[in-house]
């Protein structure tokens, strides 16, 4: 049995969308390309699940409870002390405000006594766009996609 006219053009538009709509699912999906490591002359440069991020080193303390910090467009905000979390174990809390004002929450512990050589805790935002690192004892790396 053949269609009508009206079948046809039913059927044409449908397979257009169907054409359309997978067109721009594989132009706007991200690129599967492995990023390149961060290469080892560039010491601000950091890859992290492999994604490189920009780095800048701080230290949190200081005689405020509310430090900022700017680093290439995003405002990072850290809270001294904004909990406590057990015996002489301190959270250190903020947030990430992206340049399209996205605000993304993060906290880190602290204590209860100073190691000699601490492990980094890292926050990634859920965007990969930024991250933070924090280790024990006040220092943190502030981290931007690359």
């Amino acid at each position: 049995m053949v269609g009508t006219r009206r079948d046809w053009i039913i059927a044409v538009l449908i397979a257009a969308l169907f054409c359309a709509t997978a067109s721009w699912v594989v132009l706007s999906a991200p690129s599967l390309k492995e990023p390149t490591p961060c290469a080892t002359e560039s010491p601000q440069c950091m890859t992290l699940d492999g994604r490189n991020y920009l780095f800048e080193s701080e230290s949190l303390f200081g005689n405020q409870s509310w430090l900022n910090y700017s680093f290439d467009g995003v405002t990072f905000g850290f809270h001294l002390w904004c909990g406590v979390d057990g015996p002489d174990v301190g959270i250190v809390c903020g947030n990430a405000t992206e340049g399209d004002g996205a605000v993304y929450d993060y906290n880190f512990s602290d204590g209860p006594t100073p190691m000699t050589n601490p492990p980094w805790q890292t926050w990634v935002a859920p965007d990969y766009q930024v991250a933070v690192q924090y280790r024990e004892g006040g220092m943190v790396h502030l981290l931007v996609a690359a």
